[in-house]
């Protein structure tokens, strides 16, 4: 095994971030190049989303730096919904699954931080080498590519305000969240953003980044990708675009509903419905199959190989390491990396999943005969009952099923939206927008149409009567559909759940075991040391520390 495999986790968890940072992109960042030409930036947009070691920290063995990838799987680690299932001393993302090491002063906290200002500072850098003032003028080039950078920003700062808005959290002995940073998401940087303006730059309010940065943004976007056709699902397109404003929606939706304003909730969440709806009929995408779903070669890890994905990230096979990348992380069939982790499902999600549902099957079942399992391994069935623990996922296979080749395997596609969000976005959508009859209708139709095998009817109306009755049950099924996929921790720092992962009978180790009520601390992220020092003005606006304030269920 690789020397690098060898290192704990716990020889990173506590890396405090060098006193001479990384250089990386931050906030203090300005545009300063527009020598490289739009193409080569634009398209080096979705290779960053990739990279392996983009903090840097990759070079001191931190196995959680490999970009967006990392980033989805860090927040699922924070749901409860992922239990590690074999040597937790190899499990990369463990302060985010703990709740450990997650202030200021620690690497981690570059993961997030870093690479979506890194990624802002390229699409920036297109923006401002074309003329906006009269878009009428542009050529269908320059069109296409601002509009996918416009795309680009809009997502990125959709992300940074949703992973660091210190939302609510009660019950929580030791946390409390200032009165001073209530409402603000962070600094806003832009192409005309001067470089003393970046270095004395506070959190904007939440609204203000949606009002002047993201929605806008979006609306470009969708103008100047009005009649762009995109060639693969590899490529930005109107269909996603519609997406994100489907999910932009939904999220300030539900802001407004926090806030009482009951006439702006209800309008976005109209509006989160129609984007939704848009977003289905534009993209032409139909959701993944059961054969899809468990294709043991295919299977979540190819945008060309099903319907579903409307937009996803490639990773060449030149590009692949064998530790930094999602695969090694999340597939338990690779074979390069058996010192395995090992990424389960939490037993009690497990067992809320409808043995008719054939969603089932992406965790092994405590009876392995239960279900004749497909997989890309010679040695499948010994593997299974021998070697990995029960509820073991095989959701996210080896690219091509090459599960002994880190370079094939681990070269995976990696999806960033589906079409089957946006049937849950509408039918939530249309259930928070006041016609509870139609949301549960909604989610009847998806759930028997495409997720229930042997002509299996679904219908939760007895048992989501009223709306939070719904909510809870539309929430259970997006917890299993989009299980390992980065989508989740959202939803469930929106709606102010609860995670569980302490009880009898629990598959989670002993020190994973938090139960929160409502929202947990550790999802209102904590900025880096390395921007309170260049950006000082950010210093009085952190959010607080969460770390180690949950205390551990113990049975």
């Amino acid at each position: 095994m690789n020397n690098i495999l060898k290192m704990t986790a716990a020889a990173i968890s506590a890396c405090l971030l060098p006193a001479s940072c990384i250089k990386e992109a931050t906030p203090t960042d300005v545009v300063t190049d527009s020598n490289v030409s739009l193409e080569t930036t634009i398209r080096g947009i979705p290779a960053a989303l990739m990279q392996a070691g983009s903090t840097g920290y990759a070079n001191q063995g931190a196995g959680w730096d490999f970009s967006l990838p990392a980033i989805h799987l860090a927040t699922d680690s924070m749901t409860g919904d992922i239990v590690v299932t074999g040597n937790i001393g190899y499990d990369w993302f463990t302060q985010w699954g703990t709740n450990t090491a997650l202030g200021s002063e620690y690497a981690v906290g570059c993961l997030t931080w870093n690479n979506y200002y890194r990624w802002i500072m390229m699409a920036n850098s297109v923006i401002s080498q074309i003329d906006t003032s009269d878009l009428s003028s542009l050529d269908s080039d320059e069109r296409t590519y601002l509009g996918f950078a416009y795309a680009y920003r809009a997502m990125f700062y959709f992300d940074l305000v949703r992973l660091y808005e210190a939302k609510e959290v009660t019950g929580v002995d030791g946390y409390t969240i200032p009165e001073s940073i209530r409402g603000l998401g962070v600094p806003i940087v832009l192409p005309e953003t001067t470089e003393a303006q970046a270095k004395n730059n506070p959190r904007a309010t939440v609204d203000e980044i949606y009002n002047t940065v993201i929605f806008p943004d979006l609306d470009m976007a969708e103008d100047l990708l009005e009649n762009y056709s995109a060639p693969d699902k590899y490529t930005i397109s109107l269909a996603l675009v519609y997406g994100m404003k489907a999910r932009a929606w939904l999220e300030r939706g539900s802001a407004f509903a926090d806030a009482g304003a009951s006439s702006e909730s209800v309008r976005a969440f109209t509006d989160a419905a129609e984007y939704a709806r848009m977003a289905i009929t534009a993209s032409g995408c139909t959701p993944l199959t059961q054969d899809q779903w468990e294709d043991p070669d295919n299977g979540f890890n190819n945008a060309s190989s099903n319907n579903a994905w409307i937009w996803g990230l490639a990773l060449p096979s030149e590009s692949v390491s064998n530790l930094f990348c999602f695969t090694a992380h999340m597939s338990c069939e690779n074979a390069w990396a058996e010192y395995h982790a090992g990424r389960g499902i939490n037993r009690n999600l497990y067992n809320s999943i409808d043995t008719r549902d054939f969603r089932r099957h992406s965790w092994l079942d405590p009876d392995r005969s239960s279900y004749d399992y497909r997989s890309c391994r010679d040695d499948a069935d010994e593997y299974f009952s021998e070697t990995l623990e029960d509820y073991a996922n095989i959701k996210f296979r080896p690219a091509q099923g090459a599960y002994q080749s880190f370079t094939v395997g681990g070269a995976a596609d990696h999806c960033c939206m589906r079409v089957e969000e946006m049937y849950f976005i509408e039918a939530e959508a249309t259930a928070q927008a006041g016609n509870l009859s139609e949301g549960r209708n909604l989610l009847n139709q998806f759930m028997t149409s495409y997720r229930m095998t042997g002509g299996a009817t679904y219908d939760c109306t007895a048992r989501a009567g009223t709306f939070e009755a719904f909510l809870n049950e539309l929430m259970l099924q997006k917890r299993i559909e989009f299980w390992g996929e980065g989508i989740v921790l959202y939803d469930m720092k929106r709606l102010n759940m609860s995670s569980r992962r302490g009880y009898v009978g629990t598959n989670a180790p002993a020190s994973y075991r938090l139960n929160v009520d409502g929202r947990a601390p550790y999802w209102n992220i904590v900025i880096t040391r390395g921007e309170t020092q260049n950006n000082p003005v950010i210093a009085t606006q952190n959010n607080p520390d969460p770390s180690g304030l949950v205390e551990l269920w113990r049975g």
